[in-house]
């Protein structure tokens, strides 16, 4: 096998098989130079189209209520 090959059947492998929930193959490159499929026990990532992302409209994010001269500051003091 070579690496088009690996990188085909790795793509096939992504897309069609029942274990793609559960499981991850990636192209390996053996000490012959001969091509192999791994199988890793890591789920895909995930498309982005399918990645949930939080607005900035959330109530638990909110703007710093304190003063610009109380952000810039430590609570402990300057000079102490």
């Amino acid at each position: 096998m070579n690496e088009h090959e690996a990188r085909q059947r790795v793509a096939e492998l992504t897309a069609t098989s029942p274990d793609r929930e559960t499981h991850s193959w990636i192209p390996r490159k053996g000490a012959d130079g001969e091509w192999s499929i791994v199988k890793l026990a890591v789920p895909s990532p995930k498309s982005p189209e399918t990645v949930k992302s939080k607005s900035g409209d959330d109530q638990a994010i909110k703007d710093d209520p304190r003063s610009a001269m109380e952000q810039s500051f430590p609570p402990w003091g300057v000079g102490i």
